[in-house]
């Protein structure tokens, strides 16, 4: 695992040509922040209900929002690399920050199946929450971990954006794999 700051991870061997296809996404991060939207409000609320379900009432703090995220996002972020196909000790393994997009990021220079990639997607927003919701259940109300949940499925609303991308407009058996902040597939003879 390598790391890297205000910039993505590229590989310069890795030219999409006419095999790969790119994807319909947003080219930059606050395109893809605002067409994130819809599912960062249905995240939040769906949290929001979930822990309102456990008879716990969230209430919003500042500072404890400030803490959570800095504690939610590395782990958001390594969640991702260890769903990667390679190990941690990889060097296509990249976690990083860019000041751009104010965005952490896990980043995987190799090609994955569509399926491996939308598990990468998805893990930290499935393990986080219910991780969370079961300390909830069995310890009640805690504000940090709520904080924790609320702004983590907040914060996983580009990677629910990316599924849906990857849902809508990649086969089932297709290889995925990214340049820079780019996603391309491609379809493999078995």
């Amino acid at each position: 695992m390598r790391f890297i700051f205000n910039r993505f991870p590229d590989d310069p061997d890795f030219h999409p040509d006419e095999k790969w296809t790119g994807l319909k996404e947003p080219t930059d991060l606050w395109t893809t922040q605002l067409k994130a939207i819809p599912f960062m409000i249905f995240n939040g609320a769906l949290i929001i209900v979930l822990m309102g379900m456990l008879g716990i009432h969230f209430e919003l703090n500042m500072t404890t929002m400030l803490i959570s995220f800095l504690i939610f996002s590395p782990i958001h972020e390594l969640i991702h690399a260890l769903f990667f196909p390679e190990k941690l000790t990889s060097s296509n393994v990249w976690l990083g920050f860019t000041v751009n997009g104010f965005a952490p990021f896990a980043a995987y220079l190799g090609e994955m199946k569509r399926n491996t990639f939308i598990r990468v997607l998805l893990a930290p927003f499935v393990i986080i929450s219910a991780v969370g919701l079961l300390f909830l259940f069995i310890f009640g109300s805690n504000s940090l971990v709520e904080h924790i949940l609320v702004f983590n499925a907040v914060g996983a609303c580009a990677d629910m954006l990316g599924v849906y991308y990857i849902l809508t407009q990649v086969p089932r058996y297709a290889y995925v794999r990214n340049k820079k902040i780019r996603t391309f597939w491609r379809i493999t003879n078995p």
